[in-house]
């Protein structure tokens, strides 16, 4: 093997092993701590291309795309073609984020080579921030998320949120990358001080978060709620099975598990369907549910529904999201409703969409869209949506916030939803469409980072996943398994104290975005005064 063959060996080991580092986290509980220097090989790759002027962009695509593969890959049991264009596309965009990190090193450097590094940081959470406010989001693979199954590491979240997590797992693998850029350059007295540097970075705040983990204690009111996993398979519900025979089902699970004592009896996400909000008493399953309600009037039930508000005849489409059937306009939502022997006392609608599935992304803008996602099983039109999170009220006075399927991914909803006065948060969601993969362990584990960031515990309630209670902690306190019908019943406490993650919301995403615009000025500049001065082509390298 000759040095062009090893040296190229060398880069597509480091590439491997920047794919292990960060798929390990999301794929296997307790390695979070893994992800800590999982960025370290990316930046020693980026080193040995700069230093020998080898084009890069293939090795760190292919680095994020293998990340994106590695830990998402369930994703092709829904849906194909959906599932490559969202890792292609989500790979794509890391991909150019590293880009704008090599170009600005080039260009931006000038002796102080740690700016390249605050550059990429703070781009990189930047982007992650403005990734769960738009519509075509996915924010699953948000750095600090490799940390959800190592809760006990994760307990400052309550103060930063899961950006803080991405802010440390970044600055402590390029604190590890200047180690071993030090020793293998023999600055031992460098290196030293890195090593002393690294170790500051990850012994304190995993400390601060140990000692707050195991001196936390639990607080509000227990309230007792009982959690119905129907396990219906989703590609057969609609259509195959009679909606009669998947309510009696229900409540069969309900009355083994309720006591006296019972306050929320909590469903997953689209239980039902046609539920006509001006109407409801039309709808057979709700009818059937305010009936059982009667027996139980101290209860709360938390319903997951498609429901539908009618608009009548308009010469104008009256929201974005609005569907035409003759001359009457509609909109359909995937909704959650409290319902008690009264009625409804409120509802919140899913408001952070599946792109493709639920929404389709800029459809004003592309009005094309719809139809063209609808050729690869996509949807042709949008669910409607709210323009903030709420808490709805239950009979007992207490208010849950409801968040419906990958809704338990974005903390900034579900600090709004706090805000708003929730006491708990109930996840409710299907999570059988992925099958038995790592996807549904994922979506459960991520509800642990809300209960941190907001110090509320957690209902999860799944279709065919897992169900169970979350405390304030991150601890599982009860799970059920996979593929079982079966309903549980354990406490929430109902906290009404409001963390500083659930006052401020993601400051650290915030501030990063001010802090790369900044630093994009100062690139921006740089190109312009390359170009103005004729330095542009020797500057430009290879990237």
């Amino acid at each position: 093997m000759n040095e062009k063959q090893k040296l190229h060996l060398a880069l597509w080991g480091l590439v491997m092993l920047f794919i292990v580092l960060t798929s390990l986290p999301f794929l296997v509980p307790g390695l979070g701590f893994l992800s800590l220097v999982a960025f370290a090989p990316l930046f020693c790759l980026d080193r040995i291309l700069s230093d020998r002027g080898i084009r890069g962009w293939w090795y760190y695509y292919v680095a994020f795309l293998g990340f994106n593969i590695g830990a998402t890959w369930w994703i092709w049991n829904v849906s194909p073609a959906g599932s490559v264009a969202a890792i292609v596309l989500n790979a794509l965009q890391m991909a150019l984020i590293f880009l704008c990190f090599r170009i600005f090193k080039r260009r931006c450097t000038r002796g102080r080579k740690w700016l390249p590094y605050l550059f990429f940081i703070a781009l990189w959470i930047a982007w992650e921030h403005i990734y769960v406010n738009i519509e075509l989001s996915w924010p699953w693979l948000v750095l600090g998320n490799s940390l959800a199954t190592s809760v006990n590491l994760a307990q400052w979240y309550e103060i930063t949120g899961v950006e803080g997590g991405s802010l440390w797992i970044l600055l402590c693998s390029w604190m590890t990358y200047i180690m071993i850029d030090c020793y293998s350059l023999g600055r031992r007295k460098a290196g030293r001080w890195a090593v002393a540097a690294l170790c500051a970075l990850v012994i304190i705040p995993a400390c601060a978060s140990l000692i707050r983990y195991y001196s936390y204690e639990e607080k509000g009111e227990a309230v007792e709620c009982v959690l119905a996993q129907p396990n219906v398979d989703p590609f057969m519900k609609y259509g195959y099975i009679p909606q009669d025979q998947l309510d009696e089902s229900l409540l069969k699970l309900f009355d083994s598990q309720i006591t006296p004592n019972t306050k929320y009896l909590i469903t997953p996400e689209t239980f039902t369907y046609d539920l006509d909000l001006e109407n409801p008493e039309f709808n057979r399953s709700y009818a059937l549910m305010k009936e059982y309600m009667n027996g139980h009037p101290d209860a709360t039930m938390l319903l997951g529904a498609l429901t539908r508000k009618v608009y009548g005849a308009a010469a104008e489409k009256p929201t974005p999201s609005a569907r035409k059937t003759g001359s009457i306009w509609y909109d359909v939502y995937n909704s959650a409703l409290n319902i008690c022997s009264g009625g409804i006392l409120g509802y919140y609608h899913k408001s952070k969409l599946v792109p493709g599935v639920e929404i389709i992304p800029y459809q004003n803008t592309f009005p094309w869209l719809g139809e063209f996602l609808s050729k690869f099983g996509g949807s042709t039109s949008s669910y409607g949506t709210l323009t903030r999170m709420n808490a709805i009220t239950g009979a007992d006075g207490n208010r849950v916030a409801p968040m419906i399927c990958y809704e338990s991914v974005y903390g900034d909803w579900s600090a709004e939803a706090v805000r708003d006065g929730a006491t708990f948060l109930a996840v409710i969601t299907n999570d059988g469409w992925w099958g038995d993969t790592p996807g549904y362990h994922q979506h459960f584990r991520f509800a642990a980072l809300r209960a941190i960031e907001n110090r509320r515990d957690v209902a999860h309630v799944a279709n065919t996943g897992i169900s169970g209670f979350i405390n304030q902690r991150g601890d599982v306190l009860q799970s059920t398994g996979w593929w079982v019908e079966t309903a549980i019943r354990g406490d929430v406490h109902t906290n009404t104290r409001l963390t500083f993650f659930s006052r401020h919301g993601d400051l650290v995403g915030r501030a990063s975005q001010w802090l790369a615009a900044g630093l994009i000025l100062l690139l921006l500049l740089s190109l312009l005064w390359d170009r103005i001065s004729g330095r542009g082509k020797s500057a430009a390298g290879r990237l």
